[in-house]
């Protein structure tokens, strides 16, 4: 032990730089993670609005102009509405969660509401397109 007192007491210029250059990557990633703390929010958001434009686009383009609701087990849908209704009202879901989401002191439980909430226009899809 008195070996290594001896070598940390005497102050070497190689140590010094060491612990200066470890002082000064700590600040920086502690400045970095902080940052990235503060914009949680909107880095979570991100995803879900680029996987929401997707899935509108998507379903826009391939779903027909009147859109079942509610397949039952005889093939027949239990309400038949307009593409638009189809697409914007699991898109109003989404904005919805992701409103509650920057409102929430804890952002994860609206962020993976929002993130289920993107099944809804997928489900459409597949139960318009590919009918029991």
């Amino acid at each position: 032990m008195s070996k290594f007192a001896e070598k940390k007491g005497t102050g070497s210029p190689a140590w010094e730089k060491t612990k200066e250059y470890f002082a000064r990557a700590s600040a920086v990633i502690h400045g970095i993670c902080s940052c990235i703390f503060k914009l949680r929010k909107l880095l979570m958001a991100v995803p879900v609005i680029w996987g929401l434009a997707y899935l509108t686009y998507k379903n826009l383009r391939e779903l027909p102009a009147q859109v079942g609701i509610g397949l039952q087990n005889n093939g027949e849908y239990a309400a038949v509405v307009s593409r638009e209704l189809a697409l914007f009202g699991p898109v109003g879901l989404t904005v919805l969660c992701l409103l509650l989401m920057f409102a929430s002191k804890k952002t994860l439980q609206p962020w993976v509401v929002s993130l289920f909430s993107l099944a809804l226009p997928l489900l459409i899809w597949v139960t318009n397109v590919f009918p029991a």
